[in-house]
């Protein structure tokens, strides 16, 4: 069986008051079922470093600068 993410709410409540997560990653392998913890990292906990940090530079308009750029320079897209 594959790995799921379930609701800890649909849990026996015995279970709830161990797992200190919202949600819980369900594993079988060989007849042993596992419930792992499952915490989202938020963009707090994780945040761009370096040059990138409170940058509004997307992807598109990276594409669209590369593109200028090559057009600049004289290069076919």
């Amino acid at each position: 069986m594959p790995e799921m993410v379930l609701s800890v709410s649909s849990l026996q409540e015995t279970l709830f008051k161990m797992i200190p997560t919202e949600r819980v990653k369900l594993r079988q392998n060989d007849g042993i079922i596992s419930l792992i913890p499952f915490r989202e990292v938020t963009k707090d906990e994780c945040p761009l470093l370096g040059i990138a940090a409170d940058s509004t530079l997307t992807v598109d308009k990276f594409l669209a600068m590369t593109r200028e750029d090559k057009l600049l320079e004289g290069l076919d897209i």
